[in-house]
């Protein structure tokens, strides 16, 4: 049925959640499972980094050097991560299994990979908020669903 699953993680237990429901598909239906953790980019880095007013920064507060260190970081971080977690799946007998670690908007960089991929089906945790929790948070699960050509399995921690 699935040809190519896409899995995507952050590191947190709740997208843990999610892997063994990748686990059981990829098995069954013997696709190839694609991890996929999202950091931010240098830009990114460097907007969060970057004071609201408006007067000029002094120098050495903030360089592209550092933003480019905190991505490196982020980057070693969710190979190693990713690498824990394709292990996990390899001892549950899920024999095809790649990883990359993508920079940029979590949602976008989602739609993207699955896109660039080949993905038919995209496997992720989610909070499951509404409401308030949602508009005020926001929700990568949510634009992953509006905005993905794929099948998207979202998944809940138990309570």
């Amino acid at each position: 049925m699935y040809q190519k699953i896409l899995l995507t993680n952050d590191g947190s237990e709740l997208a843990a959640a999610a892997v063994p429901h990748a686990a059981t598909i990829a098995k069954a239906t013997g696709a190839p499972l694609v991890l996929l953790q999202v950091i931010d980019s240098v830009v990114h880095v460097m907007t969060m980094m970057t004071p609201s007013t408006m007067e000029p920064m002094s120098s050495g507060e903030i360089t592209d050097g550092i933003a480019e260190e905190a991505v490196t970081a982020q980057r070693q971080e969710a190979e190693q991560n990713l690498a824990k977690i394709r292990e996990q799946l390899l001892a549950e007998g899920v024999t095809n299994v790649t990883a990359f670690v993508a920079e940029g908007q979590p949602g976008d960089a989602i739609v993207d990979t699955a896109a660039a991929q080949g993905c038919d089906l995209i496997i992720m945790a989610t909070h499951g908020r509404s409401g308030i929790g949602r508009a005020v948070l926001g929700s990568v699960a949510d634009h992953v669903v509006r905005n993905s050509h794929q099948a998207v399995l979202l998944v809940r921690p138990q309570s």
